[in-house]
């Protein structure tokens, strides 16, 4: 027996109900999308004078935090006035020697993240190894207020959860500023961790502290976010060091970004 046709009525209302399905799953899958999306993440607490922010920041926080007051390691008043300007070279009589400690006018008092990007613009730089000490409080915090400050939600991530310890088996020794060989510099950490010549002593999530090269190095990650607006999650790193023996140190910051081939790319984060 053939099929009884099915009436006009129940051909439009079969077509608008899968219509609407469509519609339903469309939708769903709009949000499903947009609730992947990844927001912008604050990873290692920022320390101010009268406060510790460690909850995530939009871009108008971050900005409003730049005008806060930035905690240092020193409780001396005077501790605010790690930069000086650079001398005029016409102050010096003779060219030929080196130029002094800066006078008092020359320093520029900076408390905030602010006032220290408008001093760095103007060319002002830490000058003894105290200014160095004090200038090494501001430089993480104002990375991570600027990352923050431009950083989109990340439509995905390639990056590990266990970012520091990925990154540093995954650097070129001479990221770390290593003196040796030219070829020794190309070589990855994990290399030098397989022939014994790095030592982790301390490891978790978010840092990790190991010596090499007669250097005791933290490698921290701060924050998470879309930096670069290409929509896969980038990370900013700072790695702090300093001799084992004498009282050298530095500070570097990274950016690091997750390639094609999810191998890690870590660039200098620019500032001022």
């Amino acid at each position: 027996m053939p099929p009884t046709p099915r009436p006009y009525y129940k051909q439009t209302v079969f077509r608008g109900l899968c219509c609407l399905a469509v519609g339903l799953l469309t939708a769903c899958t709009s949000t499903e999308r947009q609730s992947q999306r990844i927001p912008p993440s604050l990873i290692t607490p920022l320390e101010f004078s009268r406060f510790t922010v460690s909850t995530n920041l939009t871009k108008a926080t971050a900005t409003t935090l730049m005008r806060e007051k930035v905690k240092v390691g020193s409780d001396d008043d005077d501790a605010y006035l790690f930069l000086a300007l650079p001398a005029n070279p016409s102050a010096n009589n003779n060219p030929a020697e080196p130029l002094g400690l800066p006078a008092i006018g020359q320093r520029i008092r900076v408390e905030t993240v602010e006032q220290y990007i408008a001093a760095l613009r103007r060319g002002a730089s830490p000058f003894t190894t105290f200014d160095i000490s004090m200038d090494s409080w501001f430089r993480p915090t104002t990375a991570t207020l600027l990352f923050l400050s431009q950083a989109e939600e990340s439509r995905r991530s390639s990056l590990p959860k266990e970012l520091p310890l990925k990154l540093l088996y995954s650097l070129p020794v001479r990221t770390l500023n290593y003196r040796g060989a030219d070829d020794e510099a190309d070589l990855t950490l994990r290399h030098n961790r397989h022939s014994e010549k790095l030592w982790i002593f301390n490891a978790d999530q978010i840092s990790v502290q190991f010596e090499f090269d007669g250097k005791r190095y933290c490698l921290a990650e701060m924050a998470r976010g879309d930096f670069n607006h290409d929509g896969l999650e980038d990370s900013l790193v700072v790695i702090l060091w300093h001799y084992l023996e004498g009282s050298g140190s530095g500070l570097e910051l990274l950016l690091v970004e997750a390639t094609a081939n999810r191998s890690l790319k870590a660039t200098r984060f620019p500032l001022p």
